[in-house]
């Protein structure tokens, strides 16, 4: 009876014994996969995704998101190609590995950086992301247009790298220079129309596009912004009509293009110059109508949006402007 006894209370204390090793447990063993993401973005295709660590090996495949990559001094583990004439490559990214341009990279390139997060231009990559998600890389779909799209892009890479506060003295920074320049021109409530012109055919830019949303900033009002609601909130053009711009007459006209400038000088007059009532505008017969440069307009201004605003500001206002 003894024995048995003796058996008993060895086992239970053996079992207490082994309690106790598990409530300890949590403080030795290694943290829990299912802890806490670094962070959860809804991007620009309006996926939500999930970063499940900090990313160490960054692949950037557009040109403003490269720019912002080094406005908080991030490094990269691969870049496209950076071909035009109105885009400057920063120093830092000379050597990082190329995986093509913008609009043509490789996905072969892309796996051999080895990267954990990819960040994607949505208009142009957005049909790589499954090939890439099926090789186990994340990726992020971005849209850079507007000036809010630009800091919000900035504080999202911020933050991708741990340098929120970089990424916020810049924006800071950005905004005071708008701020400036909107404090020297006059509220004189200035009507305007911005014609997008290419080999094929001619249209009105919205309040989305890069010169629609640097003429919001500035305060004018685009008479095109009326047929908005027909292409939807995030259009950023509508149909050019003759018709309409006459009967809006806008103070000033903006011109942007894209493609060969004899092709575009061609369409702009076929489908206006040539029209009678073009002459009849406020500003054409004013000479109030601007070509805006591809670099600001036309590519994505990026970290130099405020450069973009000063530009339109001073197009208009060459007077306040020494």
């Amino acid at each position: 009876m003894k024995k048995c006894m003796t058996a008993v209370f060895v086992c239970m204390g053996l079992m207490l014994a082994c309690l106790g090793l598990v409530g300890c447990g949590p403080e030795t063993q290694a943290p829990s996969s299912d802890g806490p993401a670094f962070a959860q973005v809804t991007d620009d295709a309006g996926r939500t995704v999930t970063i499940k660590e900090k990313p160490q090996r960054i692949v950037v495949l557009s040109t403003s998101l490269l720019n912002f990559a080094d406005a908080v001094d991030g490094n990269l583990a691969g870049r496209a190609s950076v071909q035009s004439d109105a885009a400057a490559l920063p120093e830092r990214y000379s050597n990082v590995p190329e995986v093509g341009p913008v609009y043509n990279v490789s996905v072969e390139k892309i796996m051999a950086c080895q990267p954990d997060l990819v960040l994607a231009n949505k208009n142009q990559h957005e049909k790589l992301i499954p090939l890439l998600e099926q090789n186990g890389v994340t990726v992020l779909a971005l849209t850079t247009k507007t000036y809010d799209d630009v800091k919000r892009n900035l504080t999202l890479v911020g933050k991708l790298y741990g340098k929120e506060d970089m990424a916020q003295e810049k924006i800071a920074a950005m905004d005071k220079e708008i701020q400036a320049v909107k404090e020297k021109i006059p509220d004189n409530h200035l009507t305007v129309a911005i014609l997008h012109a290419t080999p094929s055919h001619v249209s009105l830019e919205l309040d989305k596009s890069i010169a629609g949303d640097a003429a919001r900033i500035l305060g004018f009002t685009n008479v095109a912004q009326d047929g908005a609601d027909k292409v939807g909130n995030s259009a950023e053009k509508v149909p050019y009509s003759m018709e309409a711009l006459v009967e809006k007459d806008p103070d000033v006209i903006f011109i942007t293009s894209m493609g060969r400038s004899d092709k575009i000088e061609e369409r702009l007059r076929q489908d206006v110059e040539s029209s009678p009532a073009w002459q009849t505008l406020t500003a054409v017969r004013q000479k109030r109508v601007y070509v805006l440069p591809e670099n600001l307009f036309l590519l994505n201004p990026g970290l130099d949006y405020p450069q973009a605003v000063a530009y339109m500001a001073k197009t208009v206002y060459p007077e306040v402007f020494h």
